[in-house]
């Protein structure tokens, strides 16, 4: 007898493909009966190849209803066929129809992806950190001219003071300082002269006086 083919379903999942088959199953009054009840053995040999490769078809045999491939390279489509074996008889089954499914990340992350992760992450600070110093000098001083202008030197006293000095002269020399010769006068009015004189006559008198008492202290 020909043993069919099992029906099969294939799963992407975490850079894996998750095989499920079951079958094949033998008709028998309206009702199906797997024929691996028929066999004291029986396995699924699944085989497996990279999609428009030349590479070498693996292949793995099992006892069980499913198998999870892995070892698989990420973001690569594989086609997959399952078939029959019956060790005992030495047969095997007609195989499957050709499944492809694509894989997909496997979990593990590529050097060149963290190489790049992390260049960029070392550019980005060091735009980063000269774009906010500038900005925040440049907001600084937008502050400080709104809330506290600084004077600003007209610009007519600017372009005045930095013309080179002419010839003339708008103001005159001061004069130098002249040596003067003067006499000393003196202006005596009369009432002074007057008081002097009678100042005069006043101290000759007491003079008198004084020599005429010390006579009779020495006569006595």
């Amino acid at each position: 007898a020909v043993v069919g083919p099992p029906d099969v379903k294939v799963k992407s999942e975490s850079g894996s493909l998750h095989v499920d088959f079951i079958g094949p199953f033998a008709e028998h009054e309206h009702d199906k009966w797997p024929l691996k009840q028929y066999y004291g053995s029986w396995n699924y040999r699944i085989l497996y190849w990279k999609k428009g490769s030349n590479t070498e078809v693996a292949h793995i045999d099992t006892k069980h209803n499913s198998e999870i491939l892995s070892q698989l390279e990420p973001w690569t489509i594989y086609c997959i066929q399952v078939q029959a074996v019956i060790p005992e008889w030495n047969k095997t089954g007609e195989l499957s129809g050709e499944l492809c499914e694509q894989t997909t990340h496997n979990g593990v992350t590529p050097v060149w992806i963290i190489v790049t992760v992390l260049i960029g992450s070392m550019l980005v600070v060091v735009i980063s950190v000269p774009v906010c110093f500038f900005s925040f000098l440049y907001l600084y001083r937008l502050t400080r001219h709104v809330f506290c202008p600084s004077y600003v030197f007209p610009q007519h006293l600017k372009e005045f003071l930095s013309k080179p000095p002419s010839g003339l002269q708008f103001f005159s020399p001061l004069p130098q300082e002249e040596h003067l010769f003067y006499d000393k006068l003196t202006v005596i009015s009369e009432e002074s002269k007057n008081q002097s004189d009678e100042t005069g006559d006043e101290a000759s008198k007491t003079t008198e006086y004084l020599q005429d008492s010390e006579q009779e202290h020495s006569d006595s």
